[in-house]
């Protein structure tokens, strides 16, 4: 239970040495809105039951469209399309993933209404780049992840979604748009929101909300 299936499968098939391989991968991050403000009000084995309750409904929204959980960070969740395994259409599915999270937040915040708790807010931001993937850490204890400038990228990006003018919870660069394209399915729009600057990154990166 502490790595997704996917990854279990590929330690055991082929070990756990450190290193990786570079490969395309659509990198998704996904941060829930207001939770420190949220905890204050609750004892900690209250907000750590609303906390796995929240990662347990979008781990299985990114789950159904084929992601990867690379690792939950506190309240923030990181996952992968395209790697350990790719699916063939990464960008899509990763697509398909952020639009399931906001059906299953809408559901759960109806839950959370009937019982009396205010509402539960996200922002997701998806990259699609070549990184390094693979076994990351030491060689007493390693983690399966992706490494590499379009990681730092897509997480960029989540935090962009917190700006009102972008009127937005999911922005995703152009790369992934561009990946995605003449596979998307009907009711998908992606409105420009222009370029921004990464730090590190001496290129802009073109953005678009998804609708």
């Amino acid at each position: 239970k502490n790595v997704s299936p996917e990854i279990a499968a590929q330690l055991m098939r082929d070990g756990s040495a450190l290193g990786g391989e570079e490969r395309e991968v659509t990198i998704l991050f996904a941060d829930l809105r207001g939770f420190t403000t949220l905890s204050e009000h609750r004892t900690p084995h209250e907000v750590v039951a609303l906390l796995n309750r929240y990662l347990t409904r979008m781990s299985g929204a990114i789950e159904l469209s084929g992601g990867v959980i690379d690792k939950f960070i506190g309240d923030e969740i990181m996952a992968l399309f395209g790697a350990p395994v790719s699916m063939g259409n990464d960008a899509n599915e990763a697509l398909a993933a952020a639009i399931g999270m906001q059906a299953e937040l809408k559901r759960l915040n109806a839950e959370l209404a009937l019982e009396g708790h205010p509402p539960l807010a996200f922002g997701v931001g998806i990259n699609t780049a070549r990184v390094i993937a693979g076994n990351i850490g030491s060689e007493r204890r390693l983690n399966y992840s992706v490494i590499g400038d379009g990681v730092n990228i897509a997480a960029r990006l989540q935090s962009l979604t917190r700006t009102p003018e972008y009127r937005t919870k999911i922005i995703v660069s152009a790369a992934t748009v561009e990946a995605a394209r003449g596979r998307m399915g009907t009711g998908i729009n992606f409105r420009p929101l222009g370029t921004v600057s990464v730090k590190g990154r001496a290129e802009p990166v073109e953005i678009f909300a998804v609708e």
